[in-house]
């Protein structure tokens, strides 16, 4: 009866212990270093250990009976280093000697519990190479492979007689310590549990904070990059906003010595002069114009586009836009109309100026890439979003569906070899794009590949003017 009275007693103080340190580990050593962990935990083991058996069963002032294996088979579920058991166990051992003194019973109980250190860490390294064996299956493995090499060792070392007992104490003290082992580990399961999470949450932790670091130089460097574009953008505006003026200077003047000298050879129809003057006037015209694109573009980026907000007629602009793109549609023998529904305003207010220029560029294009059928300019009112819309149609080459998206990018035009066919720096529609936001509204594109295609301008009738 005294040994179930001494072994519930044992666990009572091992569970004690358990609960006790789950606190304080919880409370004080949750967010401490591993090393002094793995101190506090080995530290632990070691006194619930020397606990168990300071309150064990003595046999007249012979071999002490306890529970101090229930502390080496719980350090084979709990820790993964085969070391830090080995050292649990040995001190195990040691504390022996603090029982009752020195003596040939401590002896022999701590050769013996040191075998089982030795046994305990050789089970920790099996595990680590047996990850997919569940928590109950190691549990019994500890269980009845330590207290059988426990019992055996008492047997072999002799600190009782062999006989009394195999007859009269193991038949007590090898069934109750394995059932309150698996008691205790089973009650210790949900704290196995918790640190396991625990570990895992800290290794993600961890995770996450390298990647956040990752993260931050990443942004770092990204922004360092953003402000170097910005910069190298910048000086880049600036010295093509540059460069156009000081080009302008001298094609204006090349553009009018050609005209002074096509002139001087007007009365001759037919000379060599006045058609190399219409040549130079001519590539001169289109080299302005490409120049005047890139300054513009440049103004856009560098935000140094000025809007000059008025009231315009629509009227003028439309008889203005006809005169300018009917002479390249009947070069091409193309249709060109200009359709004004009664809903759309006579007057308006926006940049005439640029609006002009929005409107010129699409039919240029439009004119460009249509080999044959017609050209047409469509303005209505949106009454939906108080909006004038224009739509130029053509029935030309067509884009893509996969390349619209690109055809508003400065200097893309759907095909490379367009380039070479059509010419162009592909500038007009990027600017286009642009300045219809400048202007408060949008340019849109509808277009089928082998049919046409149809651009819609729409801008408000009251802009926000700032």
């Amino acid at each position: 009866m005294n040994f179930y009275v001494s072994f519930f007693t044992n666990i009572s103080i091992l569970i004690t212990c358990a609960y006790l340190f789950n606190l304080l580990y919880k409370n004080l050593f949750q967010n401490a270093s591993d090393t002094t962990k793995n101190v506090v935990l080995i530290l632990t083991f070691i006194f619930s250990g020397w606990l168990a058996m300071k309150v064990g069963l003595q046999l007249h002032k012979g071999p002490v009976f306890d529970l101090r294996v229930v502390p080496i088979i719980f350090a084979t579920l709990m820790i993964r280093n085969p070391v830090h058991v080995l050292i649990i166990g040995i001190g195990i051992a040691a504390s022996r000697y603090g029982v009752n003194g020195i003596t040939p019973n401590a002896l022999t109980g701590s050769i013996n519990i040191t075998i089982l250190a030795f046994v305990s860490a050789g089970l920790v390294r099996l595990y680590r190479g047996k990850q997919s064996w569940s928590y109950p299956k190691k549990a019994a493995i500890s269980l009845f492979t330590i207290n059988i090499i426990q019992v055996m060792g008492i047997a072999i070392f002799g600190a009782v007689d062999r006989q009394q007992y195999l007859k009269n104490i193991m038949p007590y003290t090898l069934p109750l310590s394995i059932l309150l082992g698996a008691f205790f580990i089973f009650i210790i399961y949900d704290f196995y549990k918790e640190q396991l999470l625990v570990d895992e949450l800290r290794n993600k932790n961890l995770i996450l904070i390298e990647q956040k670091q990752e993260l931050l130089c990443t942004q770092k460097a990204l922004e360092e990059k953003a402000a170097q574009i910005l910069k190298d953008s910048k000086y880049k505006s600036e010295f093509m906003s540059n460069m156009s003026h000081e080009l302008r200077t001298p094609l204006n003047s090349i553009i009018l010595l050609s005209e002074l000298i096509g002139e001087n050879e007007a009365k001759d129809e037919y000379s060599e002069n006045k058609q190399y003057a219409d040549i130079i006037n001519g590539s001169s015209q289109e080299l302005l114009r490409i120049i005047n694109d890139i300054l513009d573009l440049s103004k856009i980026e560098a935000g140094k586009m000025e809007i000059d907000w008025g009231e315009i007629s629509m009227e003028d602009i439309t008889q203005l836009l006809y005169h300018q793109i009917l002479p390249m549609a009947e070069k091409k023998k193309l249709s060109f109309q200009i359709s004004i529904e009664d809903t759309a305003p006579e007057l308006f207010v926006t940049d005439g100026l640029r609006l002009s220029q929005i409107l010129r560029n699409l039919l240029f294009n439009a004119v460009k890439f249509t080999d044959s059928g017609s050209i047409r300019l469509e303005i209505r009112k949106d009454s939906f979003t108080d909006s004038i819309v224009f739509s130029v149609k053509d029935t030309g080459i067509g884009i893509d569906e996969e390349n619209q998206k690109l055809v508003f990018d400065a200097f893309l035009q759907e095909d490379s070899t367009l380039k070479r066919k059509y010419e162009g720096t592909g500038l007009g529609l990027s600017i286009s794009h642009q300045l219809a936001r400048l202007l408060g509204g949008s340019l849109a594109l509808n277009s089928i590949k082998g049919v046409g295609s149809e651009f819609t301008l729409r801008l408000p009738i009251q802009p926000k003017v700032e």
